[in-house]
C-alpha cells in the first residue's frame, strides 16, 4: 500500500475517535466540544504541512495553499447521532476484515481526509499548484449549516470547486431540501411518543407509554411490548436506518408505530396515510421533473410535549419546485400547520460544464467506469459555491452505509477513492 495512503488511514482513525455528534455549545465551540476538538485537529494537519490556516470562530476552519483562482474542497467534521447496534463502538475506527468502521468514515471525514492527503502527494512529488487550493471543513452540516452561514460572513467564497460528501461519478444535481415541523394533539391512552434523532435519518427506533387499555386492543405482532413499573406498558418499534434522502433503502419505525396505535386517533391514520408513501403520492405531493426526478419524504422525528406530539418532516423536492410549493400542499391537504424550517436550495451544473467534465475524465481514467452524472436527494456543501458539483465518496457498485449502523469503508474503496481524488485535483488544480 502507498505510504502515503498508510498515513491518511491512521490519520482518518484518529479523527473518527472523536464524537463529533453536536452537543452542548460553549466558548469558541458552538456545536460542541467533539467538533471543536476535531477542528483544532485538522487545521493542525494542515498547518504542519504547509498550509495557512484559519479558525472561523469555532464554526468551520480552513486551510490554503498555493496562488491564483481560489478552488475550494469543502467537507464536513461533524456526524449524525448514532443509533442501532454497531459491530464495534462507533467511535473505535477498528479495522476488521478489511473493513475501516467508525462514523464518519464515509460521511465525511473519511472522504476529506482522502482529499488532503491526495493533495500532499502532489506537492510531495514536485507538482505547483494553478490555482489556491482551500480545504473549507464545517462543523454543523448535519444540523442546520450554521457554520456555511459563518464562513458567508467573512470569508472569500472559492469560485469553484467539490464537495466530497456523496456519490461518484459526479452529482451535477441536486434537489431542493425543507424540512418542516407540525403538531397533533396526543391522543387519550397515549402517554408520550418517541422516535428518531434528526429528519435527515430514517427512524429505526421508536416508543410509545400507553395505558393497559390501549395495549390490550393492539394488534400488530411487529412491535414489542413491555410492562412498565407504574402499571403502563411501552410499545417499541423497530426498524431499518438510512440517510433521509433516501428513505426507500430503510424501514421507518415511527411509521409502524404510528400505523399500529391508528385506532386510537384519527390524527394517527391522516399521518400514516401521508407519510407512509415516500414519494408523496397520497397526499399530491408526488412531484417530480425530467432534470431531478422524484420528490421524496422522510417522517423522521416525534417528541412529546404538554400533551401535544411534535413532528419533523424531511422534504427533498425536484429542482423545478419550491420550497413554497411544497409548504402549500402539505398545509392543503392535511389539517395541520407545517411549518418551514431549515433549507437549502437545488443545484444544478451542466454536464456540459468544464468543472463536470473534468471530474468525469478523472473519474474514468482511474475506474473505466462510463456511469453518467447522476442525481441525489441529498445536500451537500456544493450549494454554496458559485459553481460546484459533488464528487463521491460512493461508488456506483458499493453498499453505502451513511447515516446507517456500521457505517464503514472497505481499505480497497479507499484506495480506489485516494486515486480518484488524486487525479482529479492534479487534473483541476495542478
Amino acid at each position: 500500500m502507498d505510504t502515503t495512503i498508510k498515513k491518511a488511514i491512521s490519520t482518518l482513525q484518529d479523527l473518527i475517535a472523536i464524537d463529533t455528534v453536536q452537543s452542548t455549545p460553549s466558548e469558541g465551540a458552538p456545536f460542541g466540544m467533539g467538533n471543536r476538538k476535531a477542528l483544532d485537529y485538522t487545521l493542525d494537519l494542515l498547518a504542519k504541512n504547509g498550509f495557512f490556516t484559519h479558525d472561523v470562530r469555532g464554526y468551520c476552519g480552513w486551510g490554503e495553499i498555493g496562488e491564483g483562482e481560489l478552488f475550494g474542497i469543502l467537507f464536513h467534521l461533524d456526524v449524525v447521532p448514532i443509533s442501532g447496534v454497531w459491530k464495534h463502538d462507533a467511535f473505535s475506527a477498528v479495522i476488521d476484515n478489511g473493513e475501516l468502521f467508525g462514523r464518519g468514515a464515509l460521511d465525511d471525514k473519511g472522504p476529506g481526509i482522502c482529499c488532503i492527503y491526495a493533495t500532499l502527494k502532489l506537492l510531495e512529488e514536485g507538482y505547483k499548484p494553478k490555482r489556491r487550493i482551500r480545504f473549507i471543513f464545517g462543523c454543523n452540516e448535519e444540523s442546520g449549516w450554521k457554520c456555511m452561514e459563518e464562513y458567508q460572513k467573512t470569508e472569500e467564497m472559492p469560485v469553484l470547486g467539490f464537495s466530497p460528501d456523496a456519490d461518484f461519478p459526479v452529482i451535477n444535481c441536486e434537489k431542493g431540501v425543507v424540512y418542516h415541523s407540525f403538531s397533533c394533539p396526543i391522543p387519550n391512552g397515549v402517554i408520550s411518543i418517541d422516535a428518531g434523532q434528526r429528519p435527515n435519518m430514517v427512524p429505526d427506533y421508536a416508543r410509545a407509554v400507553v395505558t393497559g387499555e390501549i395495549c390490550n386492543k393492539i394488534s400488530s405482532s411487529e412491535l414489542t411490548i413491555n410492562a412498565l413499573k407504574d402499571g403502563n406498558y411501552e410499545v417499541i418499534s423497530y426498524g431499518i436506518g438510512a440517510h433521509g434522502s433516501t428513505p426507500s433503502e430503510g424501514k421507518n419505525a415511527l411509521i409502524a408505530l404510528l400505523s399500529a396505535l391508528s385506532f386510537t386517533s384519527t390524527d394517527f391514520v391522516k399521518i400514516t396515510n401521508a407519510f407512509s408513501d415516500n414519494c408523496g403520492a397520497n397526499i399530491n405531493l408526488n412531484l417530480t421533473d425530467k432534470e431531478s426526478g422524484a420528490l421524496t419524504l422522510n417522517l423522521g422525528v416525534c417528541r412529546t410535549e404538554n400533551n401535544t406530539l411534535n413532528f419533523e418532516l424531511d422534504v427533498r423536492h425536484p429542482i423545478t419546485y419550491t420550497k413554497e410549493d411544497v409548504t402549500r400542499i402539505l398545509n392543503t391537504e392535511l389539517p395541520y400547520e407545517f411549518i418551514q424550517g431549515s433549507y437549502h436550495l437545488p443545484l444544478y451544473v451542466s454536464p456540459d460544464n468544464e468543472l463536470v467534465t473534468s471530474l468525469m475524465s478523472a473519474y474514468q481514467e482511474v475506474t473505466n467506469d462510463l456511469t453518467p452524472p447522476i442525481t441525489i436527494g441529498g445536500g451537500t456543501y456544493a450549494r454554496m459555491l458559485p459553481l460546484g458539483v459533488a464528487f463521491g465518496p460512493i461508488f456506483p457498485w458499493q453498499k453505502s452505509t451513511i447515516h446507517q449502523p456500521n457505517e464503514r469503508i472497505s481499505i480497497s474503496d479507499f484506495e480506489l477513492m485516494f486515486k480518484v481524488y488524486y487525479q482529479a485535483i492534479k487534473k483541476l488544480c495542478f
